[in-house]
């Protein structure tokens, strides 16, 4: 069985991959991810997910000799990226809404969710290390949330789940009991969509 570099430092990814029984290592690539902040959020979190996975790629080179001696598990980099965004009246722009910084911010954030329906795009990189190249893809899904009342959003927030994650909610803890349907891959809202992983790893002849 192969394994992977996972260039992230999301616990949700590395739970989905511990529950695929899909080993891996990992390395926590430090970016800019506001240099992207001016691309639709389909194609920033593509960007992002690259810049992620080529930094890991040096960080992985120098500390590896990616020799022909080197495992091949030791040559493959996954990273992603999760954006949650609110579709303008116009339906022409995106707002997006990142990780909150404070309680406050969070609660903003979960005051614009509540009630309404929001898309969430997570970007996946592959990348070879020996070549370089990045195999990519974009996943979408759309959720919709029920309103919420202040006590509610109060209660939410006293559970911290909001911490390190975009759109302040985690959609496998208690923020799915404010979700009333999700249209597309629920685990692209959790961060890394599985179905759409097991193609690309299936398409680079990834041992399972």
């Amino acid at each position: 069985m192969d394994s992977l570099i996972l260039a992230s430092s999301s616990p949700r990814r590395r739970d989905i991959l511990t529950a695929l029984g899909i080993p891996f290592s990992i390395i926590e690539p430090d970016i800019d991810e506001t240099a992207h902040d001016h691309l639709p959020p389909e194609e920033r979190v593509i960007r992002i997910s690259e810049q992620k996975a080529y930094k890991a790629r040096k960080l992985f080179e120098d500390s590896a000799s990616l020799s022909s001696e080197t495992p091949c598990h030791s040559w493959l980099i996954l990273s992603a990226d999760t954006l949650v965004a609110v579709e303008d009246c116009d339906h022409k722009t995106w707002a997006t809404i990142g990780k909150p910084s404070s309680r406050d911010e969070a609660r903003e954030m979960l005051e614009i969710l509540s009630g309404r329906t929001h898309s969430v795009f997570t970007g996946m990189t592959l990348l070879d290390c020996r070549t370089g190249f990045p195999y990519s893809k974009t996943v979408a899904a759309s959720v919709t949330f029920a309103p919420m009342t202040d006590q509610e959003i109060s209660w939410y927030l006293d559970s911290d789940e909001w911490k390190g994650v975009a759109g302040a909610y985690r959609i496998q803890g208690k923020g799915s009991l404010f979700i009333e349907s999700i249209e597309g891959s629920w685990s692209c809202v959790m961060g890394l969509p599985i179905r759409e992983l097991y193609g690309m790893l299936r398409d680079v002849r990834f041992s399972f």
